[in-house]
């Protein structure tokens, strides 16, 4: 005769474990389709806790819906050809990041090939995309216009009429210009000021020039006069000295006292008085070129 092993079960009532179950006992709850089993031993023979074993209740079926609630993790993910298809149907994340691949996103999309989008109604002021058939019925509404070449630009130069007037502002028609224009400093090469050159070579420098033609000069007084270099070693020796001489034009003679002044001014002494003093008590004082012939008179 057969053994037979029937199980503690529950046909209708709640789901889920029974309250309680001997260590090792097997309970099955017909209402959610699950085996139990009590798991430990308190000692006394009573098991610590209950726990599904099998059943659709506590494991996934092979077969049929079931709701499975609680993270899953799957060490294998699902094959290419298990792509998800149903909305509840789970889906690998390689499927999902080829689907997002192909779309746009929100924030400054690279669109290509020929997008399109509503068309706004005509007179709509916003944000709204505006098509190409938006632009052509607002065209349309504007007109074509009154910019007519022959009365914009009739002098045929290619630029309004009125902007060549701008161009030509007088300056007591502009606003906001500053009082005044502080020059930046900079420099320009003589060759970029017209003529500089041209009036620059056609002047003689300070030191050493080499003058041409008949140069002039202002007349020499007795305190300014710079003396030739040869002047003032020739007066050297005479100074101070007795000489008997003819002054020029008096058609007197007699013994004469030459007296000069001259400064120690470079690169040459300059003579700034020269004089006579005769033994008849008369005092001759002239400039420089009668003074040069009393030189040439003495005795």
């Amino acid at each position: 005769m057969a053994n037979t092993i029937q199980l503690k079960r529950r046909v209708s009532g709640l789901a889920g474990a029974p309250a309680a179950l001997k260590s090792g006992e097997l309970a099955h709850n017909e209402v959610d389709d699950t085996l139990y089993v009590g798991k430990g031993d308190d000692g006394a023979g009573n098991a610590t806790s209950v726990i599904p074993l099998a059943g659709k209740g506590g494991f996934v079926d092979l077969t049929g819906a079931q709701t499975i609630g609680g993270a899953k993790t799957f060490t294998l993910v699902p094959k290419s050809s298990q792509d998800a298809s149903a909305a509840s149907d789970l889906i690998r994340k390689s499927q999902l990041d080829g689907l997002l691949a192909g779309k746009a996103p929100l924030a400054s999309p690279a669109l290509t090939g020929t997008p399109s989008a509503p068309t706004a109604v005509s007179g709509t002021n916003s944000t709204q995309i505006a098509t190409t058939a938006f632009v052509q019925q607002a065209t349309v509404a504007f007109g074509p216009g009154d910019m007519l070449k022959s009365t914009y630009d009739a002098d045929n130069d290619g630029k309004v009429d009125a902007a060549e007037m701008a161009d030509a502002a007088p300056w007591a028609g502009i606003t906001g210009k500053p009082t005044s224009f502080p020059p930046a400093t900079h420099a320009h090469a003589v060759g970029e000021v017209t003529g500089l050159q041209a009036a620059l070579d056609a002047k003689a420098p300070l030191a050493s020039p080499a003058l041409t033609g008949t140069p002039t000069a202002p007349s020499a007084s007795h305190d300014s006069t710079v003396a030739a270099p040869s002047l003032a070693p020739a007066v050297a020796p005479i100074i101070s000295t007795a000489s008997t001489c003819s002054v020029i034009g008096t058609g007197q003679k007699g013994t004469c006292t030459l007296e000069a002044s001259v400064s120690s001014a470079t690169p040459s002494p300059r003579m700034t008085a020269l004089w006579a003093s005769c033994d008849w008590g008369q005092r001759v004082e002239r400039r420089l070129p009668f003074m040069c012939m009393f030189l040439k008179e003495m005795t």
